[in-house]
């Protein structure tokens, strides 16, 4: 079995592999609206939690992942078989981690996956090779997939033993105290504001985490995911049903538009020459006070949100976005962009007004919890940079504030 080498190890002047666009990294501020006096706290960011008891993300951090696991690719085959999988593109000068998905015919998410190459690797393997780091729920039937796939490529598909190698992720200040000489191999998280948020990949018992440095629970790393609207897994990314753009894989560096054939392919490309991705995943605040149960409840995944009217009820109509997570405060919605947001999608104009509230009524004329969709900067000019010569030429993008 293919298995990570002893003797690869990172050296103590690694650099850290980051995409392109985290060289100059975006203003991590963000806006649901236009300010209000006090809204903000001093660090230019708005709390998260409106209850005592309510999880808050740590601003530093280590977690492992357990809930991750890896699947070795190799051979000399592994280009050309992995290129007509996945979105992003392969080619054998690729010697760093990139994000990606799988689709199926239709164009709709498989995986979402982290595809980890580095030099390391490809001097062991001799052969372009990579690891495939996928939900751990999920690795067995990617496994499946590619064995299908794989008719006469000379490609060995392996998973790899979690007792040989795991996925850790970092976050502020506590990236700069961690063991480099126990990093394999790390990337900048593309899917956030590309300045905060890390992956490693290092062997158990390696020491990685260094002196003064606190393990998290990985809580902690779902709760930083959130903040920023990742989603990530089927729980989050529903196999066979979610679209990659609905779920922010091309902001994230995670879909190559000029690249050649691959499963899926014509729906996504389709998508980019209309221009119109009308939903996304963004990250949301949620309001428990009053009767609308406690702040350390779970609100079920598929939940519509719907608009308030003034006594702050649920009006009737047509939903505004879908619950998909949350942790106490902090969670992710499907919104309609143009209904929940002051983002301008297409040449006709939204719903949204300012003051507008939305919420989520929680059982059958149960209460209700208030939704506030969160609009980072970076997001918008992410998205109005990919997106702009899609859209018609009439086509006004709200700038920010």
């Amino acid at each position: 079995m293919a298995t990570p080498s002893t003797s690869v190890t990172a050296s103590s002047t690694r650099i850290r592999r980051t995409p392109q666009l985290a060289q100059q990294p975006l203003r991590s501020t963000y806006r649901t609206s236009k300010p209000e006096p006090g809204d903000l706290q001093s660090n230019g960011t708005r709390p998260y939690s409106t209850a005592d008891n309510a999880p808050q993300p740590t601003d530093s951090g280590i977690a492992p992942l357990p809930h991750r696991r890896l699947i070795c690719l190799s051979g000399p085959d592994t280009v050309k078989f992995l290129q007509g999988l996945i979105t992003n593109n392969v080619h054998a000068d690729r010697h760093e981690p990139f994000f990606a998905a799988f689709l199926d015919s239709r164009g709709r998410v498989l995986w979402d996956v982290f595809v980890w190459v580095y030099p390391e690797l490809l001097a062991e393997k001799e052969n372009w090779s990579c690891y495939i780091e996928v939900d751990a729920s999920e690795v067995e039937a990617l496994r499946k997939h590619l064995k299908r796939h794989k008719l006469r490529s000379k490609v060995a598909i392996e998973v790899v033993p979690e007792e040989e190698l795991g996925v850790w992720a970092v976050w502020g200040q506590a990236q700069e105290g961690i063991n480099r000489q126990a990093v394999v191999a790390d990337l900048c998280d593309p899917r956030g504001d590309q300045s905060t948020l890390w992956r490693i990949l290092a062997k158990p018992n390696s020491g990685l985490v260094g002196d003064g440095l606190e393990t998290r629970d990985v809580q902690q790393y779902h709760l930083q995911r959130y903040k920023q609207g990742i989603a990530e897994g089927p729980q989050e990314i529903p196999r066979e049903s979610a679209l990659p753009m609905e779920v922010n894989i091309d902001l994230a560096q995670g879909i190559d538009f000029k690249k050649g054939c691959y499963v899926g392919q014509e729906l996504t490309i389709r998508t980019k020459h209309t221009g119109v991705v009308r939903k996304r995943i963004l990250p949301v605040q949620l309001d428990f006070t009053g009767d609308a149960l406690s702040s350390t409840s779970t609100l079920e995944a598929g939940t519509d949100i719907k608009q308030l009217d003034e006594t702050g009820a649920i009006k009737k109509g047509r939903a505004t976005g879908k619950c998909v997570a949350n942790i106490g405060n902090v969670g992710l919605a499907l919104c309609r962009l143009e209904m929940m947001t002051p983002m301008r999608i297409s040449v006709e104009s939204g719903s949204y007004k300012e003051g507008i509230e939305f919420g989520i009524s929680v059982g059958e004329n149960g209460p209700v919890v208030k939704v506030k969709p969160v609009l980072h900067q970076w997001f918008e000019e992410r998205e109005r940079t990919l997106w702009a010569k899609s859209k018609p030429k009439n086509m006004v993008h709200l700038q920010p504030e």
